[in-house]
C-alpha cells in the first residue's frame, strides 16, 4: 500500500473543514478507510478505564457496535496505546498476537488491526482502530500515515471544544 502525498493533503483539508466533533470523527473514519483501503474504522471515546465507540465507518454493512463499551482491563494492548501514545498493531496470523485482541478481532471478523490513540493537551481523548481483511499486515508507512492523521484530529478536537470567547 502506498499512499500519495496529495492524497494525504486532501484528507488533512477535509478534516479542518469540519466544523464540529461528530463531523470531524465520521470524516475522520471515513478518511482512514478510504486511505488505508481498509474494511472498517471505528473511533472511542476513553472516559477512565473504558472506551466507548462513537463512530464507525465500514465499507459495507452496517454499523452494528456503536455506543458499545470495553473496560481497558481488558485489553491490555489497547491500554498501552492509550497510556504510551504508540500505535499498535494485531495481525491474526502472528503467534504472538495479544490474546484478548485476536479474540475480539476474530469476534467482528477481521485479521488485523492498527490502533492509534487521538491525543490532546491533557491525554489520551480517544482512540482509532483500523480494520484489516485476513491476511492483512498493516506496515510502518500506514502506521505512520494514521499516527500523523491521529494528531491532526488531536489538534482539530482541542480547537472544536475550546469554548468560544
Amino acid at each position: 500500500m502506498s499512499v500519495d502525498q496529495p492524497e494525504v493533503v486532501a484528507a488533512t483539508e477535509r478534516l479542518r473543514a469540519e466544523t464540529s466533533v461528530p463531523g470531524l470523527l465520521g470524516t475522520a473514519a471515513r478518511t482512514f478507510v478510504e486511505l488505508l483501503d481498509a474494511p472498517a474504522c471505528t473511533i472511542s471515546r476513553v472516559i477512565g478505564d473504558l472506551l466507548v465507540d462513537l463512530i464507525q465507518h465500514r465499507q459495507t454493512g452496517n454499523q452494528d457496535r456503536l455506543g458499545h463499551g470495553y473496560l481497558m482491563s481488558d485489553y491490555p494492548l489497547t491500554r498501552a496505546v492509550i497510556e504510551e501514545r504508540e500505535p499498535q498493531t494485531v495481525f491474526l496470523d502472528d503467534p504472538t498476537a495479544d490474546p484478548a485482541e485476536a479474540a475480539l478481532l476474530r469476534e467482528l471478523g477481521f485479521g488485523s488491526l492498527l490502533m492509534a490513540a487521538i491525543e490532546v493537551r491533557d491525554g489520551a481523548w480517544g482512540l482509532i482502530e483500523v480494520y484489516g481483511e485476513e491476511g492483512r499486515q498493516f506496515n510502518d508507512e500506514e502506521v505512520g500515515l494514521v499516527r500523523g492523521l491521529a494528531a491532526e484530529v488531536g489538534e482539530l478536537l482541542t480547537r472544536l471544544e475550546q469554548p468560544s470567547q
